[in-house]
């Protein structure tokens, strides 16, 4: 869409724009240029909203076969308050993801009508199931919950999930200390 003056790219208009962090942030063009143009995103930093001033230009990382009318912008915060946008992407700990796996697989959920014996079970096949997501992106008798967790994961997250499952279960199956004479 263009201004009636013939500009795509005009001062007040909003773009989605990836950020250094990988956060897609609304970018507003704040002035014309040919290849960067100025822009401001706003992030949230100690419960205030903050400005960022910055440029915005195209990353062209976006594959033209599935969007051929779309373009990517990336942001690149040079200006004011540039420091609050971290350099790398938030990751999930693994603990966390475990955690809603572990919810994804529970009695009712993921496996309707089967309840786990012993927790060293549960973990083992949980353990299983990501190696076989991993392999060849299936999951064995898991309901659309444990799927819909594992859609979301990184690739390259499963075999280390898979791996803390495993000495989760072998925590798990250790007897408990005698109680104290």
């Amino acid at each position: 869409m263009r201004n009636p003056y013939g500009f795509q790219f005009y001062p007040g208009k909003r773009l989605p724009a990836v950020c250094r962090d990988g956060v897609t942030r609304s970018a507003v063009l704040t002035g014309y240029a040919s290849g960067v143009i100025p822009a401001m995103v706003q992030v949230t930093a100690g419960g205030k909203r903050r400005t960022v001033s910055g440029f915005v230009y195209n990353s062209g990382t976006l594959l033209k076969v599935c969007y051929p009318d779309r373009q990517e912008f990336a942001f690149e915060g040079n200006g004011r308050n540039s420091d609050l946008i971290g350099w790398t992407a938030h990751k999930p700990r693994l603990a966390a993801v475990a955690l809603r796996l572990i919810k994804a697989t529970a009695y009712g959920r993921g496996a309707p009508g089967y309840i786990w014996d012993f927790p060293a079970d549960h973990s083992a096949a949980i353990a299983g199931g990501c190696r076989l997501w991993y392999g060849c992106g299936e999951w064995p008798q898991g309901g659309f919950a444990a799927r819909a967790v594992l859609r979301r994961l990184p690739h390259e997250l499963l075999p280390r999930l898979a791996a803390y499952f495993d000495k989760l279960g072998r925590f798990q199956s250790t007897p408990p200390p005698p109680p104290p004479a």
